[in-house]
């Protein structure tokens, strides 16, 4: 039985115009993500191609494609909290792509880093297929998701508030940590945890974010407080 069963499989390949053993030598193909481990759907090759570019080249402790990921899932939030007529498609693309121009290598020096973010971007969702037309959003909400920029735009003003809140809280403290890299210490990453809870509360746009910002601000004062506690008198944390 075993044998027939095995000279059927092999007529079923030969048939098909594929020898057995080009059969078991084919390598298996890896479907392509249906979405992101958030669940961001990944539905259409647009998509699927700047998530890919992101996963791919936009590995960073601090500014990568986990933020990117974040800021998209917080901006959708945002907006669904304030009644924002956000357009899902605008904010998938400017999430995942506007830090692209502040990663080695593709950063300049001299170049502002969503500038820089803008001229990579164009040209790459244009091969994509991503609906040009809704071009120029992605372009207002990259060149205006830093938190002390002014943005225009539905999509810019909760990506926006979206990046700034993930300066602050838990989420904030460890970025801001991870990006000492090979640095002597971590003083510069705590006199930012110390000044951003003060400097970008009062620059969100909506009541949604606000409101946010004053639970992550509260971590992250206790965060500064405790570890003041624990270090020796006199030692430098």
């Amino acid at each position: 039985m075993r044998r027939i069963i095995q000279a059927l499989a092999a007529g079923a390949v030969l048939c098909a115009g594929v020898s057995p053993a080009a059969a078991q030598e084919a390598p298996a193909t890896t479907a392509a993500p249906a979405a992101t481990p958030a669940g961001i759907p990944l539905d259409n090759p647009w998509r699927r191609a700047v998530y890919e570019q992101a996963n791919t080249h936009f590995q960073h402790p601090s500014w990568g494609v986990r933020h990117s990921e974040r800021n998209y899932l917080l901006g959708m939030t945002l907006a669904e909290a304030e009644g924002l007529p956000v357009d899902a498609d605008v904010l998938f693309a400017a999430a995942f792509l506007h830090d692209w121009g502040g990663i080695a290598p593709f950063a300049v020096t001299g170049v502002d880093h969503a500038a820089r973010s803008v001229e990579l971007a164009e040209p790459f969702l244009t091969d994509a297929g991503f609906p040009m037309e809704k071009f120029p959003a992605v372009r207002a909400a990259i060149l205006g998701h830093m938190y002390d920029k002014e943005p225009e735009g539905a999509e810019a003003v909760v990506l926006h508030d979206a990046d700034a809140l993930d300066f602050l809280g838990a989420l904030g403290a460890g970025r801001l940590l991870a990006a000492t890299a090979d640095r002597p210490d971590y003083d510069q990453a705590l006199g930012r945890i110390e000044r951003f809870a003060v400097d970008i509360p009062p620059r969100l746009k909506t009541g949604a974010a606000r409101d946010l910002a004053r639970q992550r601000v509260a971590v992250m004062t206790e965060f500064l407080a405790q570890l003041r506690r624990e270090t020796p008198e006199g030692a430098r944390p």
